[in-house]
């Protein structure tokens, strides 16, 4: 939503990033708290992590925040936040309007300004673990769970009819082929009204639209010959922007299509290798709010060690770290958030209706990022339990129903008896030889057995990615034996990875090493045990980016294999 990108020209848009009005409310219970009654006698940035401050550094428990927005009109009201963690419930004016489960994701609250005034929005924000109100966030997860309004926060003025979406897919490359879908308020009056569409700022349709015909959705599909691909190699962007009466929206998309072909993962017809990292969200002095210039660096980062590949774990990743990722022709595979869930979750209707909404919000906020190449979900859980195999299959039969042009997959890490392997379009596996067992000579055996096993199953002639591998680093610690938790262990194993992966068996079209960057992870006492520093040290870099031994390992080979592609 914010950057250098504008997505409105018409609409009138209101950035409330910044300070505000903040107070930590402690073991409160949300629901008789009574928004007009709070004392706010301290400051928080927007966007921002509460517990990442020095003040309020590990506390968890209700935090209230509060800004005011000029209405320059009576009139309607969007307010859109771009994640609040992890659950929360909004106020305007004093009026309760909604709550929102999960932390990483888009969601909107609609209001009537009834006169030109000033509009109080309080927002509560609870970073405790309480799976009855918010199953999406467990206590064990393998990171730490910051809490605050950790993404940006806009204000729009709604007009009739408002634009509600607009969504580019791409219908074929030869002919440039785009369906257009241009959703909008389905209670706006009936009635004639223009629609116009530009592509790069000329004008390919213009016409009136009857609302009362296309109720809710105007669908249109424009050939557009001559225009250039999207592709890693050449991230070429176009702009749609679409008017209808007052109200405009712009989306800066690639034109490309994403496919398998047997064991092969095509971008535009033709194969693609994968390399890359696992990447999450954190910082120690910002948790999950990541200021622009820090997803500035990890886009340079990536780039300079040869990447062409994030997944992004294990939640969506903020939509302006996908916009830089749609410039530098990285492609992310997006997630829902998940980790090790099993099947008491997985056959629990309310977690399996938490997900299903997590994974529409996160579809609707990354559809048009031609970066996006993947949907996953449920890092890591009870894939071999066959009473999961019904949640496995409605939520990637629903990731197909809202986006049928990208292929699904999920991360597992039961590769020798996992049951809902043939759901998936591409497998994805996660697996630690050298690490959690064997030595770095485990490593090319045990890559060797997951590819044989596959083809036992019949699983072999789909895409494969190593969606996980690697091992622990202490940054600094160096010792003359090599052994495990030092630089010099992790970047041996590493490299192990790469040659063995991508010799001249080529099996894997993809690999995202675990992982990019350190960070804080859980304070469950038998995990943390295991976590020197508290930290998931696994990390190429460390939490503040500065580069492990690993780091020139995986920049020389994956350097080496670009000039091999090339």
């Amino acid at each position: 939503m914010t950057g250098r990108f504008r997505r409105h020209d018409r609409r009138p848009v209101t950035q409330l990033n910044g300070t505000w009005d903040f107070e930590f409310l402690g073991d409160e219970d949300p629901d008789p708290v009574d928004a007009s009654s709070i004392r706010f006698d301290d400051a928080m940035a927007v966007p921002g992590c509460f517990d990442a401050t020095p003040r309020y550094a590990g506390r968890r428990g209700l935090a209230a925040y509060r800004t005011r927005a000029y209405l320059a009109e009576e009139g309607r009201y969007r307010l859109i936040l771009d994640g609040v963690q992890h659950w929360c419930r909004v106020f305007v004016n004093g009026e309760k309007m909604r709550d929102h489960v999960g932390g990483f994701t888009r969601f909107s609250v609609d209001f009537t300004g009834h006169q030109a005034e000033e509009a109080e929005i309080v927002v509560l924000v609870d970073n405790r673990f309480n799976y009855d109100r918010c199953p999406l966030h467990l206590e064990y997860f393998d990171w730490y769970h910051f809490g605050g309004i950790a993404r940006p926060v806009e204000l729009h003025r709604l007009v009739d009819p408002w634009i509600e979406g607009l969504t580019v897919t791409t219908e074929s490359i030869d002919p440039r082929r785009l369906a257009i879908a241009v959703d909008y308020d389905a209670t706006a009056p009936p009635g004639r009204t223009n629609l116009t569409i530009t592509f790069d700022g000329a004008v390919v349709l213009s016409e009136t639209v009857d609302l009362s015909s296309t109720p809710g959705r105007i669908e249109r599909v424009l050939e557009l010959p001559g225009t250039l691909l999207w592709s890693p190699g050449e991230p070429n962007l176009h702009v749609i922007h679409a008017t209808l009466g007052e109200d405009d929206a712009r989306e800066r998309i690639g034109i490309r299509q994403i496919e398998t072909d047997g064991r092969r993962l095509l971008v535009n017809g033709e194969p693609i290798r994968l390399v890359g990292f696992n990447r999450h969200e954190a910082h120690p002095q910002f948790g999950h709010a990541q200021p622009e210039a820090l997803l500035i660096s990890d886009v340079q980062q990536l780039r300079d060690m040869g990447c062409n590949f994030v997944r992004g774990s294990h939640y969506p990743q903020d939509v302006r770290f996908l916009d830089l990722c749609d410039e530098a022709g990285i492609c992310v595979w997006q997630e829902a958030i998940g980790w090790q869930h099993t099947a008491e979750h997985l056959t629990d209707e309310n977690f399996v209706g938490a997900q299903l909404t997590n994974i529409e919000e996160m579809v609707a906020a990354s559809a048009n990022r031609p970066s996006v190449i993947l949907w996953g979900i449920l890092n890591e859980s009870e894939s071999h339990v066959p009473a999961c195999r019904p949640t496995y299959e409605r939520l990637l039969g629903r990731l197909r129903e809202l986006d049928p042009t990208r292929p699904v997959t999920y991360a597992s890490n039961h590769p020798y008896d996992d049951v809902c392997l043939d759901l998936a379009d591409v497998v994805s596996i996660n697996r630690y030889p050298g690490w959690y067992f064997g030595g770095v000579e485990e490593v090319p055996k045990e890559l060797d057995r997951i590819t044989e096993h596959l083809d036992s199953v019949g699983q072999g002639e789909k895409p494969l990615i190593i969606s996980e591998i690697g091992a622990g680093a202490i940054p600094g610690w160096h010792d003359q034996h090599g052994v495990r938790w030092t630089e010099h262990y992790q970047a041996e194993l590493l490299d192990a990875v790469v040659r063995h992966l991508f010799a001249e068996r080529e099996r894997a079209c993809g690999l995202a090493v675990w992982l990019y960057n350190d960070f804080r992870t859980t304070e469950e006492v038998r995990r943390l045990l295991g976590r020197p520093r508290g930290f998931n040290d696994k990390g190429v870099v460390d939490e503040y980016r500065r580069p492990k031994l690993a780091y020139e390992t995986i920049r020389r080979r994956f350097l080496a294999l670009a000039d091999e592609r090339d």
